[in-house]
């Protein structure tokens, strides 16, 4: 006998294999998706901490340059504010700079007018500001130090004493109507109650820019400590964007460099306000908030050496730093509004209003502001 033919079919038919096929292309393009997604997420939150960290560093970096300024040459400020700083390095003048400073400070005067803190305005990359801030170190004394009346001599001037003076320190030779200049302690120097302190180094000169050291010599002059080239060295410095969206800042002194050094990147912009008592009660308390632009608060006024110079000077209690940082990632859609605020607590005269660059709207953009108090302005006289 024959046996029938079997009727079962084996495997899948094309209609079962066409809806398993569907259903893996939803799972796979489901998945798919999925990683991208998080993939975007994962750029996203990196980008964010790092604008988050390089926000917190640019804070923190100019909160200890600035808290400090006018250590060491304010307790003479009728004598070392608003006079044009004289520097020799290596037999050559340094200060006044003979020629421009390298960007992104090229706009900055190149006479260097002593003062704790000056802010330049729109003398930065597109139109943001630049600080020049000067801080002694010495680690000794605030107190200036009279010269000797008739005393100073090639090389060499006499205190009262000389005690805790030593080879290497910078000082500050000032005189109201003569000028100021930095000279550097002779090597091997240690003081004591000897009274003749002789300079030598490579910041030592008899005559800077046309100002010699035996002209400080009438009795009105003082020395002031700024501090030592080894280990505890002034810092006389500039701070500014640059036109690749980075804070730069630049040694005047060239103690630790002679280039303009990149400190942060992805700053677009930086503002500064003058925190002012224009009350002047002897409260010593920012009463108002003033641009480095209004009347009596530009760089060439308060460097001007008059009367009113000194007094807007010592009136200048703190700054309010805004910075606008914006991340490298670029998204796919806008994240930033056409413009940002600074200092929009303050009023219409002090607010700031920053545009965002056609094209840049889907990058994310930060805003942060910070006060800083100028300590050593307090006890100037």
């Amino acid at each position: 006998m024959r046996r029938a033919p079997s009727t079962a079919c084996g495997g899948f038919s094309l209609i079962e294999l066409m809806v398993t096929l569907a259903i893996g292309l939803v799972l796979t393009l489901a998945i798919s998706m999925m990683v991208v997604r998080q993939e975007s997420l994962r750029r996203g939150v990196t980008s964010g901490n790092d604008l988050t960290s390089n926000t917190a560093y640019a804070a923190f970096l100019l909160d200890r340059e600035l808290r400090s300024a006018g250590a060491g040459f304010s307790q003479a400020s009728s004598a070392n504010y608003g006079c044009d700083l004289n520097v020799s390095l290596n037999g050559a003048q340094l200060l006044p700079a003979t020629a421009a400073f390298p960007a992104p400070f090229a706009t900055v005067p190149q006479t260097y007018v002593l003062a704790p803190l000056i802010i330049h305005a729109g003398a930065g990359a597109n139109g943001s500001d630049v600080i020049a801030v000067a801080t002694g170190n010495s680690a000794l004394s605030e107190s200036a130090l009279p010269v000797s009346p008739r005393s100073t001599a090639a090389g060499q001037l006499k205190l009262a004493n000389t005690l805790g003076i030593r080879g290497g320190d910078l000082v500050l030779l000032s005189q109201a109507g003569v000028g100021c200049m930095v000279q550097q302690v002779s090597n091997g120097f240690a003081g004591g109650a000897a009274q003749t302190l002789t300079f030598g180094g490579a910041y030592a000169a008899n005559t800077i820019n046309g100002l010699a050291l035996t002209g400080f010599s009438n009795g009105n002059a003082f020395v002031s400590l700024l501090g030592n080239v080894n280990g505890n060295p002034p810092r006389f410095m500039l701070f500014g964007v640059g036109d690749n969206a980075t804070l730069f800042s630049y040694d005047l002194l060239k103690l630790s460099s002679s280039n303009a050094e990149a400190l942060v990147e992805g700053v677009v912009d930086m503002r500064v306000l003058y925190g002012v008592d224009t009350v002047r009660a002897g409260l010593e308390q920012v009463t108002a908030w003033i641009a480095p632009s209004a009347a009596g608060y530009t760089a060439a006024e308060l460097t001007s050496g008059t009367a009113v110079a000194q007094t807007n000077l010592q009136s200048i209690y703190a700054v309010r730093v805004g910075l606008i940082l914006r991340s490298e990632l670029v998204e796919k859609s806008d994240v930033t509004p056409d413009t940002l605020t600074m200092f929009s607590d303050l009023g219409a005269g002090a607010t700031y209003t920053y545009t965002v660059p056609t094209g840049t709207a889907n990058q994310r953009y930060r805003v942060v502001e910070f006060t800083v108090p100028l300590r050593n302005v307090r006890y100037s006289r």
